[in-house]
């Protein structure tokens, strides 16, 4: 049986998916199989893709006949996972030829760890470094108060909520999607990765082996000033000022709720998101009067 079921929800990614897929027949580690869902792409994914699979036949293309929608398409790559290993890989992020094989040597070597990844970069159109997570290793251990803890107290912006692509034991994943199904709504990848952390042990490598492409569902314009000439670095002199909006706080709050249902941490959740609500109202009433500062000049 093949090791590792790679799993890759895709959607018109004509522009970026040549690189994610090439990074994935680069890995040290060979042992994998790709299962591609595209969710009924209207430019040229499909073509892209249909080549890749005529030429390895690792890779498995399949044409969804209706849109699906993001999360449906996860799940839908999930339940045709059948090797020990899972792991989601967008189209637009690329993994360092090693990553496959760093995360396996984790998992083999120690039978009680469920999900094992790498420290991330974000990178911008141009596969440049705009910020590297480094906080993310702080997240490694076993579910417990303190891990719970650190993971809900570290800010948003630090990238906590991207556990969720690492790799998995197969059956670990399916566990995590079951305590909290993922759907469109505000900080549904954070709550994923508290589920998973709320559960399973996880151990995140010191290696930066992943870059993630800054936009997506959450920030989907975060790339429009991209020029090739200049490359803007992301510095947060201050990431706890970079948090979950006051406005979303109520379903922030109740995502996490659900997604420690079943756990002795709910408590424990909602005194420290209680705590940490205050800073984020502060954050709001700043934002809004510098807005309306601006609005008050435009209309001079």
């Amino acid at each position: 049986m093949t090791k590792i079921f790679i799993g890759m929800p895709v959607y018109n990614g004509e522009k970026i998916i040549i690189k994610a897929i090439n990074s994935i027949l680069d890995q040290t580690f060979q042992d994998w199989k790709l299962f591609i869902s595209d969710d009924n792409s209207k430019d040229n994914t499909e073509n892209i893709c249909r080549n890749f699979a005529k030429n390895d036949i690792r890779i498995k293309y399949y044409r969804q006949k209706e849109n699906l929608g993001l999360f449906n398409n996860f799940k839908f790559v999930l339940d045709k996972a059948d090797a020990k290993y899972f792991i989601w890989c967008a189209q637009d992020d690329i993994r360092e030829h090693t990553y496959l094989e760093t995360c396996i040597k984790h998992l083999e070597k120690k039978q009680n760890l469920g999900f094992a990844t790498t420290r991330m970069a974000a990178i911008d159109s141009f596969d440049r470094i705009l910020i590297e997570e480094l906080e993310l290793t702080k997240l490694s251990g076993k579910p417990g108060i303190i891990n719970v803890a650190r993971y809900i107290l570290q800010p948003e912006i630090l990238g906590k909520c991207n556990l969720m692509y690492g790799l998995f034991r197969t059956k670990v994943a399916r566990d995590t999607w079951n305590a909290y199904p993922q759907r469109r709504v505000w900080g549904q990848d954070y709550m994923f990765s508290l589920a998973l952390i709320s559960r399973f042990e996880i151990y995140i490598d010191e290696k930066i082996l992943w870059k993630k492409r800054m936009g997506g569902f959450s920030s989907p314009k975060a790339l429009s000033n991209d020029r090739r000439e200049e490359i803007s670095k992301i510095i947060y002199e201050n990431p706890k000022n970079h948090m979950f909006p006051f406005e979303r706080f109520g379903v922030y709050y109740r995502g996490h709720m659900e997604a420690l249902r079943g756990t002795p941490y709910r408590p424990l959740a909602a005194i420290l998101l209680l705590i940490r609500l205050p800073r984020s109202f502060i954050i709001y009433l700043r934002e809004r009067n510098v807005k309306r500062y601006i609005r008050r000049i435009i209309n001079k």
